[in-house]
C-alpha cells in the first residue's frame, strides 16, 4: 500500500479507536477525489451506547512531506452506514462534488454535499430524506440531485439544481417529471387512502402544473372524510382544509407533519 494511503487509513482507524469501546461494527470508508491523488474523503461510523451510532466526515490532503492535513470535518452525528459517491461533471476549483449519504433511521437518511466554497472545502448542502438519486433531465447538461423525502406517506421528491456555487431547490421547474409521477401515483393508490396521502398527491399535481387537479384531489378528499360523519378524522379534516387554503394563497401546499407517523421525515 502506498505510504500516503497507509497514513490516511491509519488516521481513520485511530479516530474510531478513540471513540469506540470495541472494534466490532465499526465502518471506515474512504475515496480519493477524482483526479486528485492528494485529497481523500473519509467517513467513519461506530456503535454508541447512548445514541445508537456515531459517524463523521473528514476531508484530508497530503502535504509535500507526506503528512495529512484536515481540510474540513463535520461534527460527529447520529448516523451510520456511510456511502460516498462523486459528481464528476460538477467541479469547483478542480475539486469534484462529493456526496456522502448516511442512514439516520430505518427509513431515513441524510445527504451531505461536500465541495469548495470561497476557496475552502465545506458542506454545500445538507438534506434529509429516505433515498437520493443523481439524475439528468432532458436538455440539461449537469445532473440534478433528487431527494425522495418520505417513505411512509407518499413521496414528493425535491429536485436540487447546481447554480454555479451551490445546489438550490428547483422542483417547480420540472413539471414533466411530476406529471409522470402524478399519473403513476393515481393509478397505484388505493381508493381508501388517507387525507395526508391525498394532500401529498395534490402537491405533486401543483408541481406538475395542474392546479385544477390539485384542487379536485383536495375537494374530493375533504368530501370523502366528511361523509364518514362522527367517524371522520378531525386531524385529517384540518390538514385537508389547510392545504386547500394554502392552494389559494401559495404555489405549493406545504407537507403535512404528523408526529405519530413512523418514519416521517420533518423538512
Amino acid at each position: 500500500m502506498p505510504k500516503v494511503l497507509f497514513r490516511f487509513f491509519a488516521l481513520s482507524f485511530f479516530c474510531t479507536a478513540l471513540l469506540a469501546d470495541t472494534a466490532e461494527a465499526q465502518t471506515v470508508i474512504s475515496q480519493r477525489f477524482p483526479g486528485r491523488n492528494d485529497t481523500v474523503i473519509v467517513c467513519w461510523s461506530i456503535p454508541d451506547q447512548s445514541t445508537g451510532s456515531l459517524s463523521q466526515i473528514i476531508v484530508l490532503q497530503t502535504e509535500n512531506d507526506g503528512n495529512a492535513r484536515t481540510l474540513w470535518q463535520s461534527a460527529p452525528g447520529n448516523s451510520y452506514s456511510p456511502q460516498i459517491r462523486f459528481i464528476e461533471q460538477i467541479q469547483v476549483q478542480g475539486l469534484a462534488l462529493a456526496l456522502v449519504e448516511r442512514q439516520t433511521g430505518a427509513a431515513s437518511s441524510q445527504l451531505d454535499v461536500i465541495g469548495k466554497s470561497a476557496g475552502r472545502v465545506d458542506r454545500l448542502l445538507e438534506i434529509d430524506g429516505f433515498k437520493f438519486d443523481v439524475e439528468h433531465f432532458d436538455g440539461d447538461k449537469l445532473p440534478f440531485v433528487v431527494a425522495h423525502t418520505d417513505a411512509s406517506i407518499l413521496d414528493v421528491p425535491e429536485i436540487y439544481k447546481w447554480n454555479g456555487t451551490r445546489f438550490v431547490e428547483d422542483s417547480a421547474s420540472h413539471p414533466d417529471y411530476f406529471r409522470r409521477l402524478l399519473a403513476e401515483d393515481r393509478s397505484s393508490l388505493a381508493d381508501d387512502v388517507s387525507g395526508i396521502v391525498l394532500v401529498n398527491l395534490s402537491r405533486i399535481a401543483v408541481l406538475s402544473g395542474d392546479r385544477t387537479a390539485a384542487r379536485t384531489i383536495l375537494t374530493d378528499a375533504l368530501a370523502k372524510e366528511r361523509s364518514k360523519g362522527d367517524a371522520a378524522d378531525e386531524e385529517a379534516l384540518a390538514i385537508i382544509t389547510k392545504a386547500l387554503q394554502a392552494l389559494v394563497t401559495s404555489r405549493i401546499p406545504k407537507a403535512p407533519h404528523r408526529a405519530s407517523e413512523p418514519g416521517h421525515v420533518s423538512r
